[in-house]
């Protein structure tokens, strides 16, 4: 046996990795490409790293791409109305916003650097791959793999209330925008979200942009053109939706950071069973968005994958033997600490806000005091959804703070 096999090389599978070899388990990851091959792809998508994650990072002796041009120090909130709701508060522990092509291969090769074995194999695995690979380790632990996920990790319908995407998404790193250290968040109802935030790429600093529209909105032609010739398009939205973000553009230098910079699609919000017996009689366990895939509106993919695959590795590295009772309660402790909460409050924010976030947001938009307790809340939502799904906590809060 050579220990726990991983397969994926994203944060969760690289996270898992790394903590391993820091317990001294011994690891082999098993990622399609190389580092190499993931600097030159095509942009998978920003890593917004919240204080938890940094911190994990540093633990692990892992942080990198912390440039004060991409830490989010700050928010502004808006949402469209008459009159708007609108507040800027302050982030505490700033998140650290870096291109995944950047963060990857260099975990990748941390990884190789402090023993772990990397087995680069080309192509996406599929569920008779891993059970291959599983007799030659204790545990898989499974991070990524479209085809091997869909195979041993079927979608649980009771944690699983969409059967289709509820946004479709238009995403792009931007040249153009005074962007500072401000995550930038409108909410226009009935049409969607727009976010704006400061991010370090292959090129230096720019601006990171999502729009989540809702279908058969008004926003929603954006995501269905061709992202090399969205950028007029684009800013006509922008004026029309979040104006005060509008404000910060400037017209003759807006464009994409290239042609691989930008991306549309959508995303049907997914949970999976967590645990797969395999053919070997070796169980695998799914993490990261093998396991769970929430809209990117909160912004909390990276983060729930690190969070998630720390509690698994410290689990791992306290000792088997590691069969499907061992991965049941692995996966119910990361889905009641993190997971759960997490994708409660994204699915939630999917809707229309109910009425007492509307009033704490209220609250926010009156006093500097308030709007910094509500980017601390919304900054950790694992911690903090208990408070935010309670009206009568969030109705507690509103009434200390008016």
């Amino acid at each position: 046996m050579t220990g726990i096999g991983i397969v994926g090389a994203g944060i969760a599978g690289l996270t898992v990795a790394l903590r391993l070899r820091q317990l001294g388990v011994e690891t082999t990851l098993y990622s399609v490409g190389d580092a190499d091959a993931m600097r030159s792809g095509r942009r998978p998508g920003a890593v917004a790293r919240t204080g938890g994650m940094r911190a994990r990072e540093r633990e692990l002796g892992c942080e990198h791409y912390a440039d004060p041009g991409c830490l989010v120090d700050a928010a502004s909130i808006s949402i469209k109305g008459v009159p708007p709701l609108e507040f800027t508060g302050r982030i505490a522990d700033p998140y650290s916003v870096a291109d995944s092509r950047l963060l990857l291969p260099t975990l990748m090769e941390d990884l190789a650097g402090r023993g772990g074995k990397i087995v680069v194999t080309g192509t996406e695995p599929d569920a008779a791959q891993v059970d291959r690979w599983s007799r030659e380790h204790e545990l898989m632990v499974v991070a990524a793999g479209p085809r091997s996920v869909a195979e041993l990790f079927p979608r649980d319908p009771g944690r699983s209330p969409y059967d289709e995407p509820q946004r479709r998404l238009f995403a792009g790193v931007f040249h153009g925008v005074r962007a500072g250290t401000t995550l930038s968040s409108t909410i226009s109802p009935a049409c969607g979200e727009i976010f704006c935030m400061p991010m370090l790429t292959r090129a230096g600093l720019a601006s990171s942009i999502l729009v989540e529209a809702i279908p058969g909105g008004p926003l929603e032609p954006l995501t269905r053109m061709d992202p090399a010739g969205v950028g007029p398009a684009l800013l006509a939205a922008i004026a029309e939706h979040a104006p005060s973000l509008r404000e910060r553009i400037d017209t003759a230098a807006f464009e994409p950071a290239g042609p691989q910079e930008a991306w549309c699609g959508a995303i049907t919000p997914t949970v999976r069973e967590a645990v797969a017996k395999l053919p070997s009689g070796r169980v695998a366990l799914a993490v990261g968005d093998a396991w769970i895939v929430n809209d990117p509106l909160t912004g909390q993919g990276a983060n729930v994958g690190s969070a998630c695959a720390w509690i698994a590795a410290e689990s791992i590295a306290a000792g088997g033997p590691y069969d499907v009772s061992f991965a049941r309660a692995v996966a119910g402790r990361m889905w009641e600490e993190v997971a759960g909460p997490v994708t409660a409050w994204t699915n939630t924010f999917l809707q229309p806000p109910a009425d007492h976030i509307l009033d704490l947001l209220a609250a926010a938009a009156t006093r500097t005091e308030a709007a910094d307790l509500v980017l601390e809340l919304l900054s950790d939502p694992a911690r903090h959804w208990p408070v935010l799904s309670s009206p009568d906590e969030v109705n507690r809060l509103v009434d200390a703070l008016v």
